[in-house]
């Protein structure tokens, strides 16, 4: 991929409940406020609904992925964002959507469209962590259909009314979700998760991109090659490959910034157009977290020229 070709580059700066303790979390709005004046893409949030007492792991960060580690819930977070904030993007990184009855995430995710004036981008997979499926009653073996059926039903919900939808799992006649996006609008769908022949088919049939995270031990060739055979399949399926989005999150290279965004010209190149950059992973702790979204933005600027 050339500059000369593909999609400009985009920042998405991922503000983690876990920046700030279990009291503080109204400091999120906070870094929104900041990442949309800064000018940032995008500001994206993750997720755990539950954690489980056989899934602690270590993780990244100040301190351990321990089981009272804050997570707050996406999408009411981006409500929250969406009020503070004007003009930046509002992106689920992620929503494990299987945990959501199909309706109401329609219904939710519809709404935060609405409220934000089309700023939302929905995130969404089926995760890992079984103690959460299983405290939530969702078959942990059937996630991938549950997701793939999830998904399929919202898009039936949001483009018509009455909309009916038949799956394995999900299944309505003539229901009405209101509000929902007007004609000709669109909610973006971004799938997470592994490269498989199924999550082409779902970012083809349900999608607008595809979020490896961190590649989950891709090369950054093997992220290319991917791209490539997603824009074909979007070819052959009669779509645009040129709306295909591709986000990736920043390896932190030494915890060093400025090194790691050393890396954004190769990922550009593999056809990776939306950038993330984990605050969390760069900031020594709270009170440096509004800096880092200072630093990221505008050492940021220098690779907007360059085209994925």
């Amino acid at each position: 991929m050339t500059e000369a070709a593909g999609r400009p580059l985009r920042l998405s700066l991922t503000a983690e409940g876990a920046m700030f303790g279990p009291y503080e979390q109204y400091r999120l709005l906070d870094v929104a406020r900041a990442a949309d004046q800064a000018g940032a893409d995008f500001i994206d949030v993750t997720e755990h609904v539950l954690m489980g007492l056989n899934s602690l792991h270590t993780g990244q960060g100040w301190e351990l992925h321990h089981l009272e580690q804050p997570q707050p819930e996406p999408l009411a977070t981006l409500a929250a964002m969406a009020g503070a904030t004007q003009r930046i993007g509002l992106l689920s990184a992620i929503v494990i959507a299987p945990l959501r009855p199909a309706g109401l995430l329609a219904k939710t995710g519809a709404t935060l469209h609405a409220l934000s004036h089309g700023r939302f981008v929905m995130g969404v997979t089926a995760s890992w962590q079984k103690d959460e499926y299983d405290a939530l009653g969702v078959p942990y073996e059937q996630r991938g259909q549950v997701l793939d059926d999830t998904i399929g039903a919202c898009r039936a919900l949001w483009e018509s009314a009455p909309a009916s939808f038949h799956s394995p799992t999900v299944n309505f006649d003539g229901m009405f979700c209101s509000p929902r996006p007007a004609a000709g609008e669109r909610i973006k769908v971004w799938f997470g998760g592994k490269f498989t022949n199924r999550q082409i088919r779902r970012v083809v049939r349900l999608g607008d991109g595809w979020m490896p995270y961190g590649g989950l031990n891709m090369t950054i060739q093997q992220k290319a090659d991917a791209v490539a055979t997603l824009r074909q399949a979007f070819v052959d399926a009669g779509r645009d490959p040129g709306t295909l989005d591709i986000c990736d999150g920043l390896r932190s290279v030494d915890g060093s910034l400025e090194r790691s965004m050393a890396e954004i010209p190769a990922m550009a190149e593999a056809g990776i157009n939306v950038i993330r950059v984990h605050l969390r992973r760069f900031s020594p702790g709270p009170d440096e977290v509004l800096s880092v979204v200072e630093e990221a933005t505008r050492r940021f600027e220098e690779f907007r020229a360059l085209r994925a």
